[in-house]
């Protein structure tokens, strides 16, 4: 299900909840949805009780210096902090859920491409984990 794929949450909730009360098949397409008839006070509780057991890794920024910035993938804003205190031996200061710019590219010299860094979370196996340091 490319909702779930793409942390599309409330769109992956959306059509549970469809599916659940029987308004939509699992075989509909979307463009054939009416979704108009989303209960969407339902889909936040559902979201709220994680009944899919979805838990997206999200991507956070802990400004390291006045042009640096310790991007990392982590699935919330504690495991975040842990990780920067683990990796570079320092307390974040702050920390900035930033997964709204997953979509991002960079240029990787090591690997010769660029890459999203919604590919980069998709190679990553463990988490929380490093997504790169970003100088601005």
């Amino acid at each position: 299900m490319d909702a779930i794929k793409y942390d599309e949450i409330k769109l992956a909730y959306s059509v549970y909840w469809m599916i659940k009360n029987g308004i939509v098949q699992r075989n509909h397409t979307a463009s054939g949805v009416n979704w108009d008839l989303v209960n969407h006070e339902e889909v936040a509780a559902l979201i709220e009780k994680n009944e899919l057991g979805l838990q997206p890794i999200k991507l956070y920024t802990i400004p390291i210096s006045k042009t640096k910035h310790f991007l990392v993938f982590a699935k919330n804003e504690q495991d975040a902090k842990g990780h920067c205190l683990n990796e570079l031996k320092r307390i974040a200061p702050k920390v900035i859920d930033i997964t709204d710019k997953i979509n991002k590219s960079f240029w990787f010299p090591e690997r010769n491409q660029y890459l999203s860094l919604r590919e980069l979370r998709e190679e990553t196996i463990v988490f929380p984990a490093t997504a790169m340091i970003y100088e601005k």
